[in-house]
């Protein structure tokens, strides 16, 4: 360990008070809750709604569909990207950026735009019944058609890029010379090229298992009478059963924890590293040299069903209020929905919340994260290990575990809500967000530190820089790529958030996340898609300039 300067005292200093108080405080106050009846004492009565019938079905209901999610988005993340890497395809740009369009599209999006899409009262059933004019009342989009349906559309890009990294970095002798050897296609790729894929898929199942099972929003709008763990902690709390709610939300983390540990004891037991000398040649020669027509029909249809959901939002957002329930291929298309939300400030507050609050989580977690990557990785931090642990916790939290924890704790005035109650103000929100993205963060910095030569750092000491100049001139440019990619991502995550902000909202300070479910209960489909368009367009905007200054950043035109 380095010896540590005052300002870097003064950062240690910070970070051990925001994990201990909005980390390890909070989950060890939602264990104590889920201890305490409802007449006030300690009983572990509480614990045996984990064992009832319905805690059993969430939490198959639960796994069950995580698993399946894995499943399915790696099916396909894997197969687009083994396609536009190898395959000779027109337009393999355009489809390339299609592909990622779910990951810059927020999850609640992503369900609002299937709903209107494929419902009963959806875009497909007006569209037959206006065409055909007939009952279109057999498509029946719900359950556990709709929610798988959805979570692979919003997962699956996690496989597709992960793998497209990989893929990137296999040399393509090796497969060449397996097909040398007499080895078929499909032998080559599952033996050559699939454990080679191993890191980045597990990294991936990682992702997308704990996106999944801490899901909300597709079995809280799909799931009707199916219990995941996620819904039933919703109903406990607003139910007044804390302690049930509680009990069912450490369930939940045991088991994101417990799948957590078991993937990464995995990756240690299967890493290895491929060696080769010089640049791996990426072409594969044993491929087809011209287009292959199957895959080009393939990924342009399932690139249209990626677009399709968002065009339908758009569509929709010009129709009039109320519509949905008539035949509104009947009627003229409006822009009244985006001017009531640029002209009243009750309905664009709710954006602003959230832009807001968004805002703040970044910056939140700019600060604790690139501190501590900094401590951990530069300056050789003695118990780095620990505190790298400790932050990437919330990793395998739920949003929802994380809202009823703070809830728990910040109800009444302490150290750590500034010595007032947080909840029901507009702080506890992007509180929440920065401590559920932090792990984000801090990885991504982590990795950008690692990614640096330390004869840089070397050369710039030797040449009479000190530290902070060091830091400025050539560590932070280097990390630069890096921590905007981290941030970019907890913006994305946090601007759409809706599993935690169902349990911390109150009426003034709803987001759109709130808000675009607000309008789909009033039936309001026209308002509650114009919101998504908005929200989505805004979010693809910051990603473009995010990647504009990327570019600039790492000198490429």
């Amino acid at each position: 360990m380095k010896k540590l300067s005052f300002i870097n005292i003064l950062l240690l200093a910070s970070i051990i008070f925001f994990t201990a108080g909005y980390i390890i405080y909070p989950l060890i106050s939602l264990l104590s809750e889920s201890f305490i009846s409802q007449d006030g004492n300690y009983s572990a009565a509480g614990f045996q709604n984990m064992f009832t019938q319905s805690a059993l079905d969430a939490s198959f209901n639960s796994v069950l569909l995580s698993v399946i999610t894995v499943t399915g988005s790696a099916f396909i993340g894997i197969l687009f990207a083994y396609i536009i890497q190898y395959h000779r395809i027109p337009f393999k740009t355009f489809f390339s950026s299609v592909l990622i369009i779910p990951v810059a599209t927020p999850p609640l999006i992503g369900v609002v735009a299937f709903l209107f899409l494929l419902s009963e009262n959806g875009l497909v059933s007006k569209l037959m019944t206006h065409v055909f004019e007939t009952d279109a009342g057999f498509i029946n989009f719900d359950g556990w058609t709709a929610i798988i349906t959805v979570h692979i559309f919003s997962f699956y890009p996690l496989f597709y890029l992960f793998v497209t990294s990989a893929l990137k970095k296999i040399d393509a002798n090796t497969i060449d010379a397996s097909y040398s050897l007499g080895a078929s296609k499909l032998k080559t790729f599952f033996n050559v090229i699939i454990p080679q894929l191993i890191p980045s898929m597990i990294g991936a199942s990682l992702i997308v298992f704990m996106a999944s099972i801490a899901s909300f929003s597709a079995p809280f709008i799909f799931g009707g009478s199916e219990r995941f763990l996620t819904t039933e902690i919703y109903s406990a709390k607003i139910n007044g059963d804390s302690a049930g709610a509680s009990s069912l939300a450490v369930l939940l983390m045991v088991i994101s924890v417990a799948f957590l540990i078991l993937l990464r004891l995995y990756r240690k037991r299967k890493s290895f590293e491929v060696r080769h000398k010089g640049a791996p040649r990426t072409f594969v020669t044993g491929h087809k040299k011209s287009a292959d027509v199957f895959s080009f029909i393939l990924t342009s249809l399932f690139s249209l069903m990626i677009i399709l959901p968002i065009l339908t939002l758009l569509y929709l957002s010009f129709i009039p209020e109320g519509s949905l329930m008539r035949n509104f291929f009947t009627e003229p298309l409006t822009a009244d929905n985006y001017l009531k939300i640029f002209s009243e400030a009750q309905f664009f507050t709710p954006f602003l919340n959230s832009l807001e609050m968004s805002v703040y989580a970044v910056i939140i977690t700019l600060i604790i994260g690139v501190s501590a990557a900094f401590l951990i990785i530069k300056k050789n931090l003695r118990g780095g290990n620990f505190l790298e642990s400790v932050i990437s916790l919330p990793y395998g939290i739920p949003g929802t575990v994380i809202a009823l924890a703070f809830i728990f704790s910040f109800n009444f005035p302490n150290l750590f809500s500034g010595l007032t109650s947080l909840v029901g103000t507009f702080w506890i929100l992007p509180l929440a967000y920065a401590v559920r993205n932090l792990p984000i963060l801090t990885q991504s910095a982590i990795a950008g530190f690692h990614s640096i030569d330390p004869s840089l750092e070397e050369a710039s000491f030797s040449l009479g820089a000190n530290g902070f100049r060091t830091f400025r001139k050539i560590t932070a440019p280097l990390i630069f790529p890096a921590v905007l990619n981290g941030a970019l991502l907890v913006f994305i995550n946090s601007i759409g958030e809706f599993v935690s902000t169902i349990l911390l909202y109150t009426y003034s300070t709803k987001t759109v996340s709130i808000e675009i479910y607000s309008q789909l209960r009033m039936y309001n489909t026209g308002a509650a898609a114009s919101y998504g368009i908005i929200l989505f367009l805004f979010v693809m905007i910051v990603v473009y300039f995010s990647r504009k200054t990327l570019d600039k950043s790492v000198g490429v035109s």
